[in-house]
C-alpha cells in the first residue's frame, strides 16, 4: 500500500535547496550505474522494446541496474498494449458474444489496463514530460555521496 501524501522530494535536490541537516536522510541507498541485463526469458517483441527503453534510459543518465524489474514490467505492458492494439484493429471493438449479441472485444481491455501501466511505470522511470520536468541528473562530478 503507498503512503499518502506527494512524493517525497529527492535526497539531492533537498541538499542544493539547502534543506535543514535533521531533515535530509543521510543513509540513503545509492543505486548502482551498472547497466541491467535482458531478461532471459523475453520474447522478441519484449527485447526489441527494451533496447529502445535502455537507450533512452542510457541517454538521460538514469539507467540503473536497480530499476531492473520496473523496466522489464515496462516492457512486457508496451508488448501487451502492441498486441492488443493488433487485436483490436483485426477484430474491432464490439465482438459476438453469447446469444448472438455483441460485447466489447476483451482485448480493449487488455490495451487499457496495458496504457495504464505504461503510464505508470513510465513516469517512474522518466518518460512523460512532467516525470521528467521533476528529474535531475548527477553529473558524477562531485563524487558519488550526496554530502561531501
Amino acid at each position: 500500500m503507498t503512503k499518502p501524501g506527494p512524493k517525497p522530494t529527492p535526497t539531492h535536490l533537498r541538499v542544493v535547496r539547502g534543506t535543514r541537516p535533521d531533515r535530509i536522510n543521510q543513509g540513503e541507498p545509492k543505486a548502482s550505474k551498472k547497466e541491467p541485463r535482458c531478461p532471459a526469458y523475453f520474447c522478441e517483441d519484449a527485447k526489441r522494446v527494451w533496447r529502445r527503453t535502455v537507450k533512452q534510459l542510457r541517454l538521460m543518465g538514469i539507467l540503473s541496474e536497480a530499476d531492473l524489474d520496473v523496466i522489464a514490467a515496462y516492457c512486457n505492458a508496451v508488448v501487451a498494449y502492441e498486441r492488443a492494439t493488433q487485436q483490436v484493429d483485426q477484430v474491432g471493438i464490439l465482438v459476438e458474444g453469447r446469444r448472438d449479441g455483441l460485447v466489447t472485444n476483451p482485448a480493449v481491455r487488455v490495451q487499457r489496463d496495458s496504457a495504464q501501466l505504461i503510464r505508470q511505470l513510465g513516469s517512474e522511470l522518466g518518460f512523460t514530460p512532467s516525470s521528467r520536468s521533476r528529474l535531475t541528473v548527477d553529473d558524477g562530478e562531485s563524487g558519488d555521496d550526496f554530502l561531501d
